[in-house]
């Protein structure tokens, strides 16, 4: 069975008959210790030593938001593969479409906290500036847009041809005129990444920043 495209747009996602492929980076084999970054903070901060109050209590937010978008993205990646592999653009499997879906928003919702709570580690300053359109910017929005679906549809930045407010196209995830590409959702993840492995062991840290290595 085939249904007309515009159908699908209306009921489902916009361009899902036209969802045919996605590169989305592999991230696993580049933090291989990202399973382990709240165990490894633990036993970190147990045996060796740890952030003073205020910063334990970030620190571990920020770890445990990096450890949720870290899987999620990679859940996501898998879904979304799977939901590719062998699907009829024009008869899409619903079902796997949208669990693929809830993951990049999951991942969109982890990443934006994780935002939040480096702007408080850094002193203020934030991954980005208020609608500076970089990648960072774009993510967080669409992650706002995920929370505040009926606000938008309000304030009518949900279009009529705007079914969902995040859904997957061939170069990325796309809601309400933004996009963000898979290349940039990996980049965001790499710089949440990577400083997830920097906070799970506060005395390296504590070395790295005496020696002005970060």
């Amino acid at each position: 069975m085939q249904w007309n495209p515009a159908i699908l747009s209306k009921f489902i996602a916009p361009g899902i008959a036209e969802f045919t492929s996605a590169d989305i980076p592999d991230l696993t084999d580049r933090f291989p210790q990202a399973p382990y970054w709240v165990t490894n903070h633990f036993l970190n901060n147990a045996l060796r030593t740890s952030f003073k109050d205020r910063w334990r209590q970030v620190v571990l937010a920020y770890i445990r938001r990096a450890h949720n978008a870290f899987s999620a993205y990679h859940d996501a990646r898998s879904r979304t593969l799977a939901y590719l592999d062998g699907n009829q653009p024009e008869n899409p499997r619903v079902g796997r479409y949208f669990d693929a879906v809830s993951l990049w928003e999951n991942f969109a919702l982890q990443i934006s906290m994780a935002i939040d709570l480096f702007r408080w580690l850094n002193e203020g300053q934030g991954a980005f500036q208020k609608n500076d359109g970089s990648k960072e910017q774009r993510l967080y929005e669409i992650a706002n847009l995920v929370k505040h679906t009926a606000k938008a549809v309000t304030s009518g930045q949900c279009g009529e041809a705007d079914t969902v407010p995040l859904w997957l196209a061939n170069d990325g995830v796309r809601s309400y005129g933004l996009i963000v590409t898979y290349a940039e959702a990996s980049e965001i993840l790499i710089d949440v990444s990577a400083l997830a492995d920097d906070y799970q062991d506060p005395l390296s840290l504590q070395e790295k920043w005496k020696e002005g290595g970060a």
